[in-house]
């Protein structure tokens, strides 16, 4: 089994364990990702999705209050309450602002145990689900309305599951999220009918969809959710070709960087799920001894070199990825978990160098793709520059 082999120690720290790979070394595996089977991977910290709530507050309560708003974001009593969305549309996120406050006050809740950030999720989230949020679609229904609800279902998912064995937080407000979300979860994923066919099916969109999936499985601890992920990163280290390129996101001209990154994202956070219970996803590798690294690797020599993408497409590469994109966001979020996982690592450093060179470092970064704070969950407050958090 792909288990973690210091995890006692991550758990203790909630910084990442050591890896078997560092984005150029290759891991041997027991396991050939083509021939996983579920039995082999099942929920094994019910609960848990993208942190340890406990693990991680006992590494920021090690640090100033000014230092912990550097990275999880400043006190705030003005937490918004938010208007129940029934309307899913095609054209934009569902309840962007809701995800926006699941993250910040999560972040919140998780530094400093704040009852006003733990309210902000837990009352925001019950007036939802007794109302019936998110259960319309907008005439006529396509691929895009359950991407656009994904896109705010992972922030919920991972942010209430910060807080959702805290006994401050009434058991019927949990109980009633709950049923809500697990409805939610099955309706647009696993019980939903889609053409594999489909671009949609088998590029970013259902990386996205499987995190969400997956999340959703990790919380509750359902198994077979839970490995809906698992063989979805498996699926993606097939698909990919031997110079590290995705061909679904390729196809996608001036955006083909862009959505290879996108990719890339939602299989970060896949990883990052299985690792909090115990799998090692970093190090999993294709029939053809391919893995996330060589994902990463295509993405960092394309943003420097643009004949790296010809082969794929003439058009000059879209790098406003790197940069915030807006609203708070920004695209490269997951670089977070991956810096925190690999501090040392080659691939490391190129990012973080091509980050800064075309676009903004700045802390503490969030994004919809992640669902987090990925600053506050996973920066190594030793390492990270207090400049950047000013």
């Amino acid at each position: 089994m792909l288990v973690l082999a210091s995890l006692a120690a991550f758990a203790a720290a909630h910084l990442p364990a050591a890896a078997t790979t560092n984005g150029d070394a290759t891991a041997v595996l027991p396991i050939p990702a083509s021939e996983l089977a579920p039995s082999q991977f099942v929920v094994s910290r019910p609960g848990l999705v993208l942190a340890d709530r406990a693990a991680r507050r006992a590494v920021l309560q090690t640090l100033t209050e000014e230092r912990r708003a550097g990275l999880c974001g400043a006190a705030r009593t003005n937490w918004p309450t938010h208007g129940v969305q029934r309307n899913i549309a095609s054209d934009a996120q569902v309840a962007q602002t809701l995800a926006l406050t699941m993250i910040e006050a999560g972040a919140r809740y998780l530094a400093e145990d704040d009852p006003a950030a733990r309210d902000a999720i837990a009352l925001n989230l019950e007036r939802f689900a007794r109302e019936g949020a998110f259960s319309r679609l907008v005439e006529p229904v396509t691929v895009n309305h359950f991407y656009n609800l994904d896109r705010t279902l992972l922030p919920i998912i991972a942010n209430f599951a910060l807080l959702a064995d805290d006994p401050a937080v009434d058991r019927e407000t949990v109980a009633t999220i709950r049923r809500w979300l697990d409805r939610l979860v099955r309706w647009r994923g696993p019980e939903r009918q889609s053409d594999p066919t489909r671009a949609s099916s088998r590029n970013n969109h259902r990386y996205l969809r499987d995190s969400v999936t997956m999340a959703w499985g990790a919380l509750a601890g359902d198994n077979a959710l839970f490995f809906t992920g698992i063989d979805r990163f498996r699926i993606a280290l097939e698909q990919m070709r031997d110079d590290g390129s995705l061909p679904l996101e390729m196809a996608r001209g001036a955006n083909a960087l862009f959505y290879q990154r996108h990719a890339i994202s939602s299989l970060v956070v896949i990883a990052e799920i299985a690792a909090q219970q115990g799998y090692d996803l970093y190090a999993m590798q294709s029939r053809d001894g391919r893995d996330l690294h060589q994902m990463i690797r295509f993405l960092v020599r394309g943003i420097d070199d643009p004949t790296v993408v010809e082969p794929y497409t003439d058009e000059p590469q879209y790098l406003g990825f790197l940069d915030w994109r807006g609203h708070d966001r920004h695209y490269m979020a997951w670089f977070e978990p991956y810096r925190a996982r690999f501090p040392e690592g080659p691939l490391t450093q190129m990012l973080e160098d091509q980050i800064r060179a075309h676009g903004t470092l700045d802390q503490p970064m969030l994004d919809d793709y992640v669902g987090v704070a990925t600053t506050c969950l996973y920066a190594d407050p030793t390492v990270i520059d207090s400049a950047a958090l000013q």
